[in-house]
């Protein structure tokens, strides 16, 4: 036969005014004040890890799909194709049509009429750009190439800009992007270029060019320096300080083909 248990209320009386209680308490607010502060720490420490883990993937999805377009508009660019439409994804920022970059070339050409050389301004024409904001990061299509510019100031360019030198041919394909467009938000967003009709270059070709000179001015000249100093088969000299640039090169006699294209962008 079992015998039913019952509390003494003399010996819980004695143990609620023991130290053993006391005891008890005390390692019970130790507990909960540590747990408190580890989800505490948690919170102020790994949120921002988070959020910046995350930001960074979506920057380099981001930079990825805008080699697309760069990829798209070159086509347009060099006469391969009349018109492109290229979705990028929205993360929260800005995808616009901005900017008011320029670009400028200069040359010195020898007139065999004169028999002197001249100093001329072969192309002067705006470039602007296609942004898109992650965060504080811009990803940018701009003058052929794509940048990327973090809140640093720092500015790295995935993929280059098209000025190509061969068999001492200069080739500049110049892209002067115009509209106003613009989305916000989360979602995919669609880039048209040259929805109302075709585009197609302008070649203009200069022959017997020597010491040409392109002069950058916009948001992006940082990049633009790093890519003139590190192009390859093309010694540049560089200079020029915040938003101009100029970079020369001292070949001489050479022929400088320009290919303008005016592509007027649209983003729904």
């Amino acid at each position: 036969m079992d015998v039913p248990f019952k509390k003494s209320p003399l010996r819980f009386k004695h143990f609620l005014n023991s130290k053993d209680a006391v005891a008890e308490v005390l390692d019970f607010i130790t507990i909960l004040g540590i747990l408190i502060l580890s989800f505490s720490l948690i919170g102020l420490m790994g949120y921002p890890a988070i959020r910046s883990a995350q930001e960074s993937r979506f920057t380099e999805n981001t930079r990825q799909s805008f080699v697309v377009l760069a990829d798209n508009v070159n086509k347009i660019a060099l006469g391969q194709a009349p018109s492109q439409s290229v979705e990028i994804k929205l993360y929260g920022g800005k995808l616009s049509v901005t900017g008011d970059s320029t670009i400028q070339i200069n040359g010195t050409i020898y007139n065999a009429s004169s028999v002197e050389n001249e100093e001329t301004t072969l192309e002067m024409v705006n470039m602007r750009s296609i942004e898109n904001s992650i965060g504080e990061t811009l990803v940018v299509y701009e003058g052929t190439g794509v940048w990327v510019k973090y809140p640093n100031d720092v500015i790295l360019n995935p993929s280059q800009p098209l000025i190509i030198n061969q068999s001492n041919v200069l080739i500049i394909p110049i892209v002067y992007l115009y509209g106003e467009s613009e989305m916000a938000g989360n979602g995919i967003s669609r880039i048209t270029l040259c929805p109302d009709e075709p585009c197609s270059p302008e070649l203009t070709i200069w022959s017997n060019v020597s010491n040409v000179t392109i002069t950058i001015t916009g948001n992006y000249t940082s990049g633009w320096k790093d890519y003139f100093r590190n192009a390859k088969g093309l010694n540049w000299e560089i200079g020029g300080t915040g938003d101009n640039y100029t970079a020369k090169l001292n070949n001489s006699r050479m022929d400088v083909h320009i290919l303008k294209t005016l592509i007027y962008a649209v983003i729904t």
